[in-house]
């Protein structure tokens, strides 16, 4: 009866000790941090992330092009950078990131975060500081640009997808409208390889890195980057004088450009110069083009453009070529004589003859008073007569139009290359701005586009926020008290203590288990032997079932896929788009995998929790059982026993006993019992009778508690072989003599 109450307790015991396992796991999951990141490293979620998320992220992101806002023409939309090989780009890229932000640092941070954090949600300790040695990774930053910039050819992408387009806006506004001279889209694009060639590119872009890193690391208060150009625009000053090789560009550029417009400014549409003669605007710019030298046209063209180059580059402060036309006023009033009188040649070959003598005198009356007569009388020799009368007066006529007309020197000013391009000559001078004191980008200037102009306070901020990344990003509990109203910061406290007294109660759940299975322990068994081996077997009997049932079971249970979410149908049409490889990745099973994985770590840590009873429950059982070896042999039937201060009915008397109606013991044993009691009783000191046989087994001395001791009874004094004395024979045992 006895041992089937205590198997009833046990299988009772199964079911707490399971129940308890599994309680102090969730609590383990809670409490410990060392369980979650057990999980996420089973799971290898950080190679997941690295290589899955981020690597399929940047396939996509690289592959559609990377777009951004160069920054350099408002007007112009956002520049978009590409690359030949995507895949190899991407692979720089992820080994970029790779360098930067190692996954081995973000399990590292991670893990340190979680040893932080978890204490102190649990009352452990008020305080944690979490360092993310961000100083670190900032200062790794040089030598990681440097390594992807090669990698990529990435000055070759910034001149092919942002300089070349950049290049053909400046041109056609600097170049083509207020120059007349044209490039062709090859030539444009050689001629900006040409101007930012891809080892300067380079040093500007490193020189800028290596000043702004320090300065984010902590190690510089400060930073001032500046990229000069003044160079780069005397390659373009020559590679405009390089166009003018071209003879239509030349003469496009001084006359179309420059000596034109100035002489259109001072001639009439039509000019009257006398005796029915007229010179338009267009003739008598022509004569001066005609007539002009190819020396002279190069020699401006040249002049116009060295003027601009110095005043882009800062040399003069204010831009303005001076054409000498002195020398061409005189040719071209010789030129324009001749075609005065050609035109008053024609114009007199138009006339009608005289019919009458009356309107000969009458063309004879208008040649003396200077005019073109009304008829011609004489034929030929009298056109001939009119051409000699009037041709040197014409002659004087058209040098003094030009004398007086035509200035001697005309000058081209900023005004008007300003109205060539448009009368936005506000955009020259930005570039010259830029090109004299060069791009410059301070550490005034990042707080100014981190912070709202009109908000003094968002600039406060922005200089807080520079200044914790100089001196390192520390995560403190600060950093959530102080963002707290005082009643939240409270209740906040109290959770934590409240958590704390929890996880200080947990340890009455093993109390709460030791307990029955030391009831089980003495029902059970008989003697301490007997309990040992109880209270072992149970623990380590419960342990393997739970063991085995949570191994064999696990498998079976698709709880942790329900968890899982249909990752799937969350990606919307327009993010599959835009990101398809990353899309694929989310739709596929390999992420509920890497969860089952984790789940996975978990129900090990669950079920490896039954270990150290196993080992504790079979160690207990085997020192029951060595117990009880050791019992039988001090009372096997067949050797000498000596019971030491006391007997064994006074030894079995103080013994535990259970009552006799609880027993479970058959007849046989009751009788052996019997058997055993109706023996002799031992006294101290005597010796048990020896057993047949020619060797006597050496009496054991049994101690005061029952146990057998290594102590050899003393053997009892030999007797003399006197003959009693007749008064010795007659005394009783207790001295008195008889009769």
């Amino acid at each position: 009866m006895r041992k089937l109450l205590a198997v009833l307790l046990a299988c009772l015991f199964l079911i707490l000790f399971f129940v308890s396992m599994t309680v102090n796991q969730v609590v383990d999951t809670a409490s410990k941090p060392d369980v979650i990141a057990g999980m996420l490293d089973d799971a290898d979620a950080y190679d997941y992330v690295y290589d899955n998320i981020v690597g399929n992220l940047i396939h996509d992101v690289v592959g559609q092009g990377i777009e951004f806002d160069s920054g350099l023409d408002e007007s112009a939309g956002p520049t978009v950078l590409t690359f030949d090989d995507s895949d190899a780009a991407a692979v720089a890229i992820i080994e970029l990131i790779e360098t930067l932000i190692p996954r081995e640092y973000v399990q590292e941070k991670l893990e340190e975060s979680l040893n932080g954090v978890f204490p102190y949600a649990q009352g452990g300790t008020d305080e944690f500081t979490i360092d993310l040695e961000v100083q670190e990774r900032v200062r790794s930053v040089p030598g990681a640009v440097r390594k992807v910039v090669t990698d990529l050819d990435l000055t070759e992408r910034l001149i092919s997808d942002l300089l070349v387009p950049q290049f053909g806006q400046f041109t056609d506004q600097v170049s083509t409208q207020a120059l007349g001279i044209e490039f062709t889209s090859q030539e444009l694009e050689d001629d900006a390889r040409l101007i930012f060639e891809a080892e300067w590119l380079e040093d500007q872009l490193f020189g800028a890195t290596d000043q702004i890193i320090p300065y984010f690391a902590g190690d510089a208060d400060s930073f001032n980057v500046v990229v000069q150009f003044d160079d780069r625009v005397v390659i373009v000053g020559q590679i405009l004088k390089d166009k003018l090789g071209s003879e239509d560009t030349l003469y496009n550029l001084v006359f179309a450009q420059v000596v034109d417009p100035l002489i259109q400014q001072q001639v009439e549409q039509l000019t009257s110069v006398g005796y029915g003669v007229a010179l338009t605007e267009d003739e008598v710019v022509e004569a001066f083009e005609i007539i002009a030298p190819r020396a002279w046209v190069q020699e401006q063209g040249l002049g116009v453009i060295d003027a601009l180059i110095d005043y882009l580059i800062g040399r003069t402060d204010v831009f303005e070529y001076t054409v000498d036309l002195s020398e061409r006023k005189t040719t071209a009033a010789e030129h324009l004589q001749d075609l005065a009188r050609r035109k008053l040649e024609s114009s007199v070959a138009s006339i009608p003859p005289c019919s009458s003598p009356a309107d000969a005198l009458a063309a004879t009356q208008d040649l003396v008073s200077q005019q073109i007569p009304r008829c011609i009388a004489g034929g030929q020799s009298a056109v001939s007569l009119v051409l000699d009368a009037f041709g040197d007066a014409l002659d004087a006529q058209v040098a003094s139009f030009v004398e007086s007309r035509i200035p001697s020197q005309i000058s081209y000013s900023q005004a008007d290359l300003g109205a060539q391009v448009s009368g936005d000559f506000g955009m020259i001078e930005d570039l010259r701005t830029h090109v004299i004191k060069g791009i410059r980008f301070t550490d005034q200037d990042l707080i100014d586009a981190m912070a709202d102009e009109n908000n003094p306070e968002s600039r406060a901020d922005a200089e807080q926020t520079l200044k914790i990344l100089a001196d390192g990003v520390i995560i403190t509990e600060e950093h959530i008290t102080d963002n707290l109203e005082p009643e939240a910061l409270q209740q906040f406290n109290d959770a934590r203590n409240y958590a704390g007294t929890a996880l200080s109660v947990r340890r009455l759940l093993w109390v709460l288990i030791l307990i029955p299975l030391f009831v089980i322990a003495l029902i059970g068994g008989r003697g301490w032997p007997g309990r040992l081996k109880w209270a072992g077997g149970v623990a380590a009997v419960c342990a393997l079932i739970v063991y085995g049932g949570i191994a064999v079971a696990w498998p079976f249970n698709d709880a942790a896929q329900e968890y899982v979410s249909d990752y799937g149908a969350e990606v919307s049409y327009e993010f599959r788009a835009d990101y398809p490889r990353l899309s694929a990745e989310l739709e596929s099973p390999e992420l509920t995998e890497r969860f089952e994985r984790a789940m996975n770590s978990w129900q090990q840590g669950w079920r490896n929790q039954t270990i150290p009873w196993i080992i504790g429950g079979i160690a207990t059982w085997i020192a029951g059982f060595v117990l009880g070896l050791g019992s039988k042999r001090g009372i096997s039937r067949g050797l000498g026993t000596v019971y030491k201060s006391s007997s064994a009915e006074e030894k079995a008397a103080t013994a535990f006993s259970i009552p006799e109606k609880w027993s479970d013991d058959t007849e046989e044993a009751r009788a052996d019992a019997q058997i055993l009691a109706d023996e002799p009783e031992i006294l101290d000191g005597e010796q048990a009778p020896p057993a047949s046989g020619d060797d006597e087994p050496e009496p054991t001395v049994v101690q005061s508690d029952g146990e057998p001791s290594d102590e050899k009874p003393e053997s009892p004094p030999a007797e003399k072989e006197e003959q009693p004395s007749d008064n010795e024979s007659d005394e009783k045992p207790d001295g008195s003599s008889i009769g």
